[in-house]
């Protein structure tokens, strides 16, 4: 596997999911026709996307002071030494020089200088599992969003398109697919609506 990731990659998909969290789905639990919150990271690779999108969508709960809901993000990847980065929480300072400022609350320091972990508040969103996309999978949605991105480039034709397709069938309705910058979805446009960008809308 390819593992090339970083804290917000693709900025704007971060920045559209913020948008749709505060204006959507917190609407809907706000009028009692949702109750909990789950997105998937297909892909996560050493955990900075599923540790990005958990950023964004703490400080949502906390503007909509909906901090007591039922939110979680589930990350999968192949890779197990990336999964277990993921779970220890470590990053280099530098890896985070980029962010916002209002996200690096969400780190510590730690006994080595350049080294900092994802605070309990953060983590707590997230688990880790290891999972193969062209095997069976374990997963139960629905999904508010799920993220994978950079990793069907790898597929041929006819895999992205039952990925695609098996994707939808775990999305809600006007629910979101993001995918990476450089990748299309294939024989699967009837289920969804490109929005922009390599963001889709579960028809």
């Amino acid at each position: 596997t390819t593992n090339l990731t970083k804290f917000f990659r693709e900025n704007h998909h971060f920045e559209f999911l913020e948008k749709y969290l505060r204006n959507q789905v917190c609407e809907r639990i706000l009028k009692g026709q949702q109750k909990t919150i789950r997105i998937w990271s297909a892909g996560c690779s050493s955990g900075e996307e599923p540790y990005s999108i958990a950023m964004v969508l703490d400080q949502v709960l906390k503007e909509k002071k909906l901090s007591h809901i039922d939110a979680k993000i589930l990350a999968t990847d192949l890779d197990t030494n990336m999964l277990a980065t993921g779970r220890n929480g470590d990053y280099k300072a530098n890896s985070l020089e980029s962010i916002e400022r209002v996200y690096l609350s969400y780190f510590e320091e730690t006994a080595t200088p350049d080294i900092l972990h994802v605070s309990t508040n953060l983590r707590k969103y997230i688990s880790f599992k290891e999972l193969n996309l062209i095997q069976d999978w374990p997963v139960k949605g629905p999904f508010d969003a799920i993220f994978c991105r950079n990793v069907m480039i790898y597929f041929d034709n006819t895999t992205k398109a039952k990925i695609t397709n098996k994707f939808a069938s775990l999305l809600k309705p006007g629910s979101h697919l993001f995918i990476g910058h450089s990748e299309t979805i294939l024989d699967s446009k009837d289920r969804y609506e490109l929005l922009g960008r390599t963001i889709y809308r579960r028809n």
